[in-house]
Order: structure tokens, then sequence, then C-alpha cells
């Protein structure tokens, strides 16, 4: 592969003046994703596809699937998608000691859980609770705690009934400070209403966690921990016990959700068009960082089930690729910015920067085909906002309406939102970051960055 050639072509057909074209049109019975954009032509796609095709990257995928070594600074391999399996899918040990749990909880009038946890142990659970359940059905209320403030923890408690709380402490290591300050704080309260003994009160706490032996020694009992392997990264741990609040008000309905991103597993591996979508939305990235200037992405969900997946989303995509480029890559620039929010509301905030401003970004827009209404409000607003972003309409050009017209758009529909649609979503994420950080010859599952600020901490 002549690199010097290909950066060369690069850097030309990046000045050239191109019109938006459509690089993706897909769709399966679950999803429909439209990717609209500028300058990558088909010389620049079959670059690519050079690149892609020199580093092997069929062959990465496999090695993820079948436990190699994937994760090669801390020599081990990422096994988040063996939570999604079909032999775990038929027999879920989990689901099973969780519908005990939860039956406990309802015999002993629990009303109040609360998560202790920040990055995946927040997100990903936070967003399911949202996403996949309906609020007039929980049999418990759900409340996320994720910041080392004190405020934010003791203005929740001064709301709940001790006897009707309980707590679930999620933590990889169970070692995040943020994480361990909450669960002092939540134990002393619990202890000083209570009057029963620290030990006593420890039954009103739950574990989630890849390190048993540090719950062990932090007092939790061991019928209260819930475990999951250490090769899961936290930003991957949704599949995972992690999901713990989720679970409780599931059921069984997490399978589904897992069965959905089991059968993205499976595309990945088999399906060409499949494939072809998620490598052309991962060329799409990196060209627009590298090439277009376009180092900033907004993601815009306009169902408000999902108006917390642009968050979940940060994390995945920033904390996966946002490492130092390779001195071997032709690629210089690694993650692009995330930011992202509810898109109807987002239309009343920053949407004039982007239609008018002088940011330099591309666009996701999610949304979920309202099939019960012809004339949905939401689906409206996305499918115009994405419009929009790529062309100026006529009656407004030269008007103080002009708007900018250089907005790379990726539309992702979802027929509907189900458990599985959900999980077949955020697993073809997933493998489009896996692809991303493939081509950019970096590791999408160590945060050396993160643990920096740990360090110091300690």
């Amino acid at each position: 592969m002549d690199v010097l050639k290909i950066k060369k072509s690069f850097i030309a057909e990046s000045k050239k003046e191109s019109k938006p074209r459509v690089l993706v049109d897909y769709f399966d019975e679950y999803i429909s994703v439209k990717s609209i954009m500028h300058g990558l032509n088909q010389s620049v796609l079959d670059s690519f596809e050079s690149i892609y095709n020199h580093l092997n990257i069929d062959q990465s995928i496999q090695d993820l699937f079948q436990e190699k070594v994937v994760n090669l600074s801390e020599n081990q391999p990422a096994l988040h998608w063996q939570c999604r399996q079909q032999d775990v899918l038929s027999e879920n040990d989990l689901i099973k000691s969780i519908e005990i749990l939860k039956a406990d909880l309802l015999s002993k009038n629990i009303k109040n859980i609360v998560n202790l946890g920040i990055g995946g142990s927040f997100e990903g659970p936070k967003l399911l609770i949202e996403s996949l359940t309906y609020l007039p059905s929980h049999k418990f209320n759900y409340f996320f705690i994720t910041g080392s403030d004190p405020a934010e923890i003791e203005e929740l408690l001064n709301q709940c009934d001790f006897s009707e709380t309980v707590f679930i402490v999620s933590s990889k290591s169970l070692n995040t400070i943020e994480t361990i300050t909450n669960f002092n704080i939540a134990k002393e309260w619990v202890l000083r209403n209570s009057k029963s003994s620290k030990k006593e009160i420890m039954d009103s706490f739950f574990a989630v966690t890849a390190n048993k032996d540090r719950a062990k020694e932090l007092g939790f009992l061991d019928e209260n921990v819930y475990s999951f392997a250490k090769e899961i990264g936290g930003r991957y741990s949704i599949w995972s016990a992690i999901s713990l609040p989720a679970i409780i008000e599931l059921g069984n309905e997490f399978i589904d959700f897992l069965s959905g991103a089991n059968k993205a597993d499976l595309e990945i591996r088999k399906n060409i068009n499949y494939i072809k979508t998620l490598k052309t939305l991962s060329f799409a990235d990196i060209w627009n960082s590298n090439y277009l200037g376009k180092n900033i992405k907004v993601i815009l969900p306009y169902s408000w089930k999902l108006r917390s997946i642009s968050d979940y989303l940060q994390q995945l995509e920033m904390e996966s690729l946002g490492k130092r480029p390779h001195p071997d890559s032709i690629f210089i620039s690694t993650s692009q910015t995330i930011y992202g929010g509810f898109g109807p509301s987002a239309q009343h905030s920053y949407f004039q920067m982007l239609h008018q401003g002088t940011s330099n970004t591309a666009a996701d827009l999610i949304y979920v085909d309202n099939k019960k209404s012809k004339k949905s409000l939401t689906n409206s607003q996305a499918q115009i906002q994405s419009d929009l972003f790529i062309n100026s309409p006529e009656e407004i050009k030269g008007t103080k309406l002009e708007v900018n017209s250089n907005i790379s758009v990726n539309l992702f529909r979802l027929n509907e939102l189900t458990p599985f649609t959900l999980g077949y979503l955020l697993a073809s994420w997933e493998h489009k970051v896996f692809i991303s950080a493939q081509m950019l010859q970096i590791n999408p599952f160590d945060q050396f960055g993160v643990e920096a600020g740990k360090f110091l901490m300690d």
C-alpha cells in the first residue's frame, strides 16, 4: 500500500468542491440508516477500503469473537459480547437470580432503588430504564447518583425513607472515588436512621463489580454481590450485571435486549451489506475529522424515550477513540468531540450555531418510526433538520433565514423501540467504533487518560 500516494490523493480530494451525496441507504427489519455527506467520493472510499484490507480488519473482527487478545495494552481479550451469546440467552442464571431478588424486595415493601455509579456504571442502566420501561408500571422508584458533590445524594436522601430504600453500588473496581464517597454517605444515612449495627445495615446494599475481593473488604454480603468479568470494559458493560436496576424492572425482556445485540454480532460476521454500512459510517467519521476539519459531531435523538442515548454514545465513542494517534497511521485525528441532547430541545438552543454559525460539524440523528401517527412531529423534525443540514432551500437563500448546508448527516431510524431493536442499535454502534479503532490503529478497550485522573486523586 502506497501511504504517501493515498495521503496526497486524500488532500487533493478534500479540497475539491462537492455536492452532498448519499453514501449509505441501508435497511433491514429493525433499522434503517441513511448517510449523506460531502467529498467522500468513490475514489476516496476505494482508498479507505485498501487501508481496511491492508490492516486485515476482517480478521480483527474475528479475533474479537474468538477471545483473542484485542486489548493489547492490558494483554487481555474484550469479552462484553459473551454476555449476549446464544447459550447465555437460553439459560440466563443472572436473570433468574434477579427475579428472586425482585420478589424479596417487594416482600420487604422496598420502594426506592438508588444506583451509585459513574460512567458506564451509570449511563447504561439509566438509558435502559428510560428507554424500555413505562413509568406508571414501575414496581420501584429508580434514582441514579453519579457525582462526588454530596449535595446530589443528600438531596435525594432527604426525600426517602431508609426502610423503603436499597442501594446498588456499581463499579468495576469498587475503587472509584465518586462511587465510594456516595456509598459511605448512604451507609451513614442508613446507620443514623435505622439504629442498626454496621453489619446489619449491609442488607440494604448490593454491589455490582468485577472485584469480588474488594466487595468483601467493603462489607457487602456474599449474596448481595453480582459480578462480571474483568475483561468487560465499563462503557461496554450494559450487557452485564451492571444493568441490575434495569434487569429488576425488565425481567425477561432484558433477554430480548441481549438477543438484539446478539443479532448484530452475527451480522457483523456474515452480512455483507450490514458490514459495508458500518464500514462506510466509520470511514465517513474518519474522513470528516481528518480531511474536512469536522472534529465535532452532534448526536440528536428525536424520541423522548431515547433522550439519554447521546450521553451513552458520547462515552462509547470518545473513551474508545480518544487516544493518541498511532505513529504508523495515515490518520492524525482520532475521536471526534461528541455532544448532543434531545433533538426538539436542541432545536431551540444550539441549532442556531449549527445552522448559521462557524462550527464545522457532523450530525447523527436518531428517531423511532411512529406507526401510530401519520404526522408524528418528532419524525418530521428529524427529517426536516437532516434536509436543512445538507441543503439550504432555494426560497430562503439570500435571506436572513439562509442556513449552512455543509453538515454531514447520518439518519438512523428504528422501526420500533423495543428491547431487541435497542440492543441491535447499540451493539451495531459498538461494531462501528471497533472498525474505526482498527482503521486508526488504536485500542478501543483501554482508557489510561481516565486512569490518570484516578491515580492523582488517590
